[in-house]
């Protein structure tokens, strides 16, 4: 497994740095990417860093599942919800997030990882459900009713779990910008 952190001599790295890599490492090699030694080599560390942070591996994968909620979804709505008083102007910028800082590019694989852990499974639940629910908010500020916007919600998340999955390149999902904002938003 090639490493993504520089080659230079690192002195230690932070739990941070363990958890960014431990996404990408499950992104591009799937579960096993999350074995101590497969990221220990991919990060190219000894293990004794990894040990220094986590007990052992299920300790890791709760704190990367943390980790991602947090990074993925948590902080990203509140600095959308923060810019604006204009649900419009949000709903865009959630657009342009979510695409062009690849907000879904783990997605897809922490539900493989779902699959084989509990805390994951519940995890995605209370993601999708927070997601959802932001979004669905977005739309009955821009005056959608409750059923329309809920609707409107859900087809807007499938669409991005959709690019997702389908569409592997980041030009490729984040084509198209402003017409995804004009077709969320008219009414």
């Amino acid at each position: 497994m090639p490493s993504t952190m520089n080659k230079q001599k690192i002195k230690r790295l932070s739990k941070s740095d363990w958890l960014r890599q431990g996404l990408e490492s499950l992104r591009l090699y799937g579960i096993k990417g999350l074995n101590i030694d497969s990221l220990s080599e991919y990060i190219g560390v000894t293990k004794g860093s990894f040990y220094w942070h986590f007990k052992d591996s299920k300790e890791f994968r709760h704190e990367l599942i943390r980790y991602w909620e947090q990074e993925k979804t948590t902080l990203p709505i509140e600095k959308i919800r923060a810019l604006s008083d204009n649900p419009s102007t949000r709903m865009r910028a959630l657009i342009e997030v979510i695409f062009n800082e690849e907000l879904g590019k783990y997605d897809p694989d922490m539900r493989v990882l779902a699959g084989i852990e509990e805390k994951a499974e519940k995890a995605i639940e209370r993601i999708d459900k927070h997601r959802i629910m932001y979004t669905r908010s977005l739309f009955e500020e821009m005056g959608f009713s409750k059923k329309e916007a809920a609707v409107r919600a859900r087809i807007f998340y499938l669409h991005c779990i959709g690019e997702f999955a389908v569409f592997k390149n980041k030009k490729e999902r984040s084509k198209y910008i402003s017409e995804k904002h004009k077709f969320f938003t008219s009414k």
